[in-house]
């Protein structure tokens, strides 16, 4: 059916909605509705959502549809009927027949159910766009075509180009694909490539090292603790000892010098700071806790001033003055050594980081020290004998307590390793990695007890700091880091989003591994496209790839919420879900709704087994911790995902967020 190319020339309505002002381009397909006449062969048009006054060139009648292509919009919007009256008794397959035959589209199901979407969603598409986007489909299975049409409305929406990658990137968020499978594809190709240099590979790598491993220096730390107590323990084999040895050795945790023979006379040489940089601040403790001109006689007054307990200093961690005073002993003429003993004494006895049975043996060979006779003939031997004990106390909680449960500043992995004459925790990857790759059996053993540690000690504010350091290494938040909201620009270096964009554009590299990296930067990009705001709406879209002791889980969040007038969340009332591929249980999904602080928690998962392991303790310990911030909870419910499954398709169809509260989803 022909019809005039100018058939209607119409204008914007007043009563147009004023958050979403219809804009429309040449070429534009628009399906639209004569809602009313008027004189003058003006007639209201409802075109999507919002409405415009349009002047008739041909007879139409109020009621009937049309699907209108935009001829010009200036001076005044002028569109050509395409198709219609479509009437509401003809069936989808005769519109869409009809439809196809006007704009000359081919008739594939692609395009069939491409058009069908279009006219049941209201799309504005134009003749071109739709063949690309029929092009876009024809790539996907059909079990995944409700996806891929919502991820080009998504594109149409957000006025981006139809191109292959920018779809595959929304795609991967719409079906909830995990980022495992990119990154293991990223990682071959990484290796496989010869022409990369190995700075830049290992930097890429170590940024992916710490996406698998969150825990890594967690455990690394509970390595080292264990370990030292292999070293320190005489009854453990003599091969088992000297493995642990050379392991500690090679990742330079201790000196080359150290044998098991010297074990003692290193460990001693190392906190009295032999030749081991300290940090500055470590004998201006000693020097205020033994504060006193150098020349003058210690008199009974000045003696008892001295050991009066002192107050740690804040900016001083405790091991610190501890060593300090383990040196002043050293070196303090006979006359002068009780006093630094009992100092030693106050501060061993004030140390939050040990408990009471650990204090009392430290104690006491403090008070065997002080009663010796003369104290000038054994201060080499009490240095050598304390330092060891104590090395043996603080590998015992690094060992039993990985994760800092203190105000400290310092945490006793931190301690142990400036015991060892260590600063910073970048040798306990290093460890960690070379134990890993070991063959023998005890380090092995020693491994998997670091890791049994550890993970039996994760709590939620652990796993809060894992996700951060996930979500950190992969670069979601780079471009905000580049706004300035991240002051440490070497530190956004090292994330793997920007170290893949600087590789997509260096030509030396393979098309292999510029593919793979193209990958794993839209699939990031896809979840930016994703999230965005309208008005005091905002969402929020993320992919995180977990992976915790060889167990790898793949989450997806999608947050929609509502700002308070403040620019805050408005938390007390919230929808969260999580959507959760584990190893163990697969899908997993659980539904939290929070209305005025009170919580309700539904879990869907086809493993019956999980009510009965999810009830008791488990909900005690998610009630107790709830309370803590200010939330009840009113439940713990278990279904399947039969009942799953009609719940999400009947949120797919309602969106939109009644403005009661938060659409929160993992």
């Amino acid at each position: 059916m022909n019809f005039p190319a100018a058939a209607v020339s119409a204008s914007q309505a007043a009563g147009a909605v004023p958050n979403r002002p219809l804009v429309l381009n040449e070429g534009q397909m628009v399906h639209g509705q004569i809602k009313q006449l008027y004189p003058g062969q003006m007639a209201e048009v409802q075109i999507g959502g919002q409405k415009v006054f349009a002047k008739l060139e041909i007879p139409m009648r109020a009621g009937d549809s049309y699907y209108f292509q935009v001829n010009a919009v200036k001076p005044e919007l002028q569109l050509k009927i395409i198709s219609g009256p479509l009437q509401a008794t003809e069936g989808q397959a005769r519109q869409l027949g009809g439809l196809m035959d006007a704009m000359q589209l081919p008739k594939t199901p692609e395009m069939q159910a491409l058009l069908a979407f279009v006219m049941k969603n209201k799309i504005p598409m134009t003749r071109d766009s739709l063949l690309e986007a029929e092009t876009l489909l024809k790539g996907v299975p059909p079990a995944a075509r409700n996806e891929a049409l919502a991820s080009l409305q998504k594109m149409i929406e957000l006025k981006l180009p139809l191109t292959e990658n920018i779809f595959r990137s929304l795609l991967g968020v719409e079906t909830k694909e995990g980022l495992h499978s990119v990154l293991t594809s990223l990682r071959n190709a990484l290796a496989l490539d010869n022409t990369v240099t190995s700075q830049v590979k290992d930097a890429i790598l170590s940024a992916l090292e710490k996406m698998a491993k969150p825990f890594a220096q967690v455990t690394g730390g509970a390595l080292l603790g264990q370990s030292i107590l292999t070293l320190l323990d005489r009854s453990a084999p003599g091969e088992d000892r000297f493995a642990t040895l050379q392991m500690l050795k090679s990742a330079g945790v201790l000196p080359e010098r150290t044998s098991l023979a010297n074990l003692p006379q290193v460990l001693a040489s190392l906190i009295s700071g032999e030749g081991v940089a300290r940090p500055s601040n470590a004998l201006t403790a000693s020097q205020s806790v033994l504060a006193g001109p150098q020349d003058v006689p210690v008199t009974t007054m000045n003696r008892q001033a001295a050991i009066q307990p002192q107050a740690p200093l804040a900016s001083t961690p405790i091991v610190q003055q501890v060593l300090s005073m383990l040196k002043q002993i050293g070196e303090a003429p006979p006359a002068q050594q009780k006093v630094p003993l009992e100092n030693l004494k106050t501060l061993i006895s004030s140390d939050p980081g040990t408990n009471a049975q650990q204090k009392t043996v430290l104690t006491a060979m403090i008070d065997r020290a002080v009663n010796a006779q003369p104290i000038a003939q054994s201060p080499t031997k009490f240095v050598q004998e304390f330092s060891q004990a104590y090395t043996r106390i603080t590998a015992e909680n690094a060992a039993v307590t990985p994760f800092q449960t203190s105000t400290l500043a310092e945490g006793h992995k931190e301690q142990l390793l400036t015991l060892l004459g260590q600063q910073g925790t970048e040798k306990l990857a290093v460890l960690l990695q070379r134990a890993e790759r070991s063959g023998n059996p005890a380090i092995q053993k020693t491994v998997q007890a670091a890791e049994v540690a550890v993970a039996s000690m994760i709590d939620g504010k652990a796993l809060k700091d894992a996700l951060q350091t996930v979500i950190r290494s992969f670069g979601l938040n780079y471009e905000a880091g580049l706004l300035g909201k991240e002051p440490d620009f070497g530190r956004l270096a090292e994330m793997l989003k920007p170290q893949l964009l600087a590789l997509m554009h260096d030509p030396s590299v393979s098309v292999a591994l510029r593919d793979a990296a193209e990958t794993v930067v839209t699939r990031m990009n896809g979840q930016l496209l994703q999230s965005g705001e309208n008005g005091v709406q905002h969402q929020l879209i993320m992919q995180v790839p977990l992976e915790f002791f060889g167990k790898r889980i793949d989450a997806t969040l999608q947050w929609n919420g509502q700002m308070q007038k403040d620019g805050k969340i408005d938390a007390d009332y919230a929808r969260i879900l999580f959507y959760l591929e584990l190893d163990s249980i697969n899908k997993t999904i659980i539904d939290m709704q929070v209305q005025n602080r009170v919580v309700m928690v539904t879990i869907f998962n086809a493993d019956e087994t999980l009510k009965s392991i999810g009830g008791g303790s488990l909900q005690e310990r998610l009630k107790v911790g709830l309370e803590s911030t200010g939330y009840k909870l009113s439940g713990v419910f278990f279904k399947n995902f039969i009942e799953e499954e009609k719940n999400v398709q009947k949120q797919k169809k309602t969106m939109k967020i009644d403005g009661q509260g938060v659409d929160f989803r993992i």
